[in-house]
């Protein structure tokens, strides 16, 4: 039995939502898949958990730094060496040693200091929320998420409305509303890279003005082949796209997607209305709705992996779209349970190196959000057509119009 191979790269695919039935069916029938590309090599599509986790955990077999982790291919050399200046695109050692120059600042312990001012900016978000006026949910989560990682990162509150608009565009670069034109990625990346080069420029001149991750990564040193050196500018300018579009883009969609599920599911989140959301309902969020679908891997031998012969240079994406639903893993994994055992989802990569750095963070902001509308939102109500994101990587909205009613 076969059926017919959907066109997985293509983000014009997800406007209408992650294609959950052909997943299954791969699962069932064809867990390892080939998938020809028509702008590309073609690649293997890994959808069932544990595999899914093993490629995720094995980078000497399965290399992001080989291509990158990004679903289109580089177009030249030239732009595979830019990519490989992010950790992300990395594999160890290089990507151990650039990681803990940024881990200290996602600790639980540091994150969890950031949580009087996280819940104040929830609360003003709510407090305009509930004006009775037609808010776009999405503009709200993207604000918060941002305000929250830029803090953590050292961005200048000054700066937040131009920079959040250049990190919508270089998370959002399929989107022709967002990018018109649809420019390619390394051409929406320039205004990072400048913006980043700036304000490294101006840490080094006034150190003592700024503090954050930028601070730690200006005066971090890294030992390479025996001796000591420090980042020059190129290699800090870097970590901006990473923690800066990470920070955005997953945390704003699944804040997005509690709103689509309230408004889908009537009731669905009844029991914990009026009070603090738990940490469970977080978790089963993310792996129900989770917003990242996949990444890339690339093979760095031939192997065999259920019966399919995967050479040295081959394409390998991991769906963790798939995985999170995955029947030999979840009981039932169709239905939200939050009180589901296990709940080891791979919403944050499933472990191994590449285990997502602002995951603490991420996990922090949504618990808080969730609880601050549990609290104090009554309904919400649609006021006009969702619209969602094109994007072959994040499963999130566009626009997602509506009215939010108070509490009692």
């Amino acid at each position: 039995m076969t059926t017919e191979r959907l066109d997985l790269v293509d983000p014009g695919l997800y406007v209408d939502g992650v294609p959950r039935e052909y997943l299954r069916w791969l699962r069932d029938h064809d867990p390892v898949a080939w998938h020809d590309e028509a702008d590309g090599p073609g690649y293997w599509l890994l959808t069932r958990f544990d595999d899914v986790v093993a490629a995720n955990r094995d980078w000497s077999r399965y290399s992001n730094a080989m291509k990158g982790s990004s679903i289109e291919e580089a177009a030249s050399e030239d732009e595979l060496v830019v990519r490989r200046r992010i950790f992300v695109n990395q594999d160890p050692p290089d990507h151990t040693r650039h990681r803990k120059l940024v881990s200290t600042a996602f600790t639980p312990g540091h994150v969890r200091r950031m949580t009087p001012t996280i819940e104040a900016t929830c609360a003003r978000l709510v407090d305009g929320l509930l004006d009775g006026e037609v808010h776009d949910f999405v503009g709200v989560a993207e604000e918060l998420s941002f305000q929250m990682v830029a803090t953590l990162f050292g961005v200048p509150e000054s700066d937040w409305p131009s920079l959040i608009e250049t990190t919508r565009v270089l998370a959002d670069f399929q989107d022709p509303e967002i990018n018109p034109g649809l420019a390619p990625r390394p051409e929406v990346a320039q205004a990072m890279a400048a913006y980043g080069a700036g304000l490294i420029a101006e840490v080094r001149a006034h150190p003592g003005r700024h503090t954050g991750v930028v601070v730690d990564l200006v005066n971090a040193e890294i030992e390479e082949d025996g001796e000591r050196h420090r980042l020059n500018d190129l290699e800090i300018v870097a970590f901006f796209p990473a923690v800066l579009v990470g920070g955005l883009s997953t945390t704003a969609h699944a804040m997005t997607e509690l709103v689509h599920t309230w408004i889908e599911h009537p009731g669905i989140f009844d029991p914990w209305r009026g009070g603090d959301c738990p940490a469970v309902v977080v978790e089963e969020m993310l792996r129900w709705r989770g917003p990242v679908m996949a990444f890339r891997r690339t093979a760095t031998e031939d192997h065999e992996l259920r019966d399919r012969e995967i050479r040295a240079g081959d394409k390998v994406i991991l769906s963790y779209a798939s995985a999170n639903r995955d029947e030999r893993h979840f009981t039932e994994p169709d239905r939200f349970d939050p009180a589901r055992d296990p709940l080891d989802h791979v919403a944050f990569g499933g472990g191994g190196p590449h285990f997502c750095i602002g995951a603490q963070l991420a996990r922090l902001d949504l618990r808080l959000v969730y609880s601050e509308l549990f609290r104090r939102v009554g309904t919400f109500e649609p006021a006009g057509e969702p619209v969602r994101l094109r994007s072959n990587q994040f499963a999130g909205w566009l626009h997602y119009p509506v009215v939010a009613r108070p509490l009692g």
